[in-house]
Parts: C-alpha cells; sequence; structure tokens
C-alpha cells in the first residue's frame, strides 16, 4: 500500500510540474482544439489549485500557474492572434491548411 500511495504521489507532483506547459503545447497548429484544451486545462488548474494549496510541496501553486498560461492560449486563440504565425509555419513546411 506505500508502494501505490509513493508511485500516485510522484505522479501527481510530476503532473503538478508539467501542467502549467500544457496549454501552450497541446494542438499548436488547430485554433478550435487549442482553445478547447486551454479551457480544459483551466478547469484542472482551478480544481487542483485550491485542495493542495497548503501541502508540503506546494504543487498548488503550478496549478494555479497553469490557470494563466490557460487563459493567454484562451484568449490568443479567440482573438486570432496565433494564426499568421501557424500560416507562415505551414507554407515553410508545406502543410495544407485545414
Amino acid at each position: 500500500m506505500k508502494i501505490l500511495i509513493t508511485s500516485l504521489s510522484v505522479a501527481f507532483l510530476c503532473t503538478a510540474y508539467v501542467w502549467p506547459a500544457a496549454p501552450l503545447l497541446i494542438y499548436p497548429m488547430n485554433r478550435r482544439l487549442g482553445f478547447w484544451a486551454a479551457l480544459y486545462c483551466c478547469a484542472v488548474g482551478v480544481f487542483f489549485g485550491i485542495e493542495p494549496y497548503y501541502l508540503h510541496f506546494n504543487i498548488g501553486a503550478f496549478f494555479e500557474a497553469v490557470i494563466f498560461t490557460s487563459v493567454v492560449r484562451a484568449i490568443a486563440e479567440a482573438i486570432g492572434v496565433l494564426e499568421k504565425p501557424r500560416n507562415a509555419w505551414r507554407k515553410r513546411h508545406a502543410i495544407p491548411v485545414e
């Protein structure tokens, strides 16, 4: 049982350390799916950022950081700021536009 609890704790910590970058890396070439991924990551950040805030490792701060990165990605996708760099990248690498 101790091994299970330790492995789950390690997995949760690793997820907390990587999760703030997730909204920026998920679906970088798709505007609609990137927007929904940012909203999903924000919801997960809100859910997990509240409860473990005062734990020993203070992983709640990482989940609070994901809220900010998710909001930035969602606003950028809603406004369409990232379309120009996407189209330039697609032209440079000859990827057909969806």
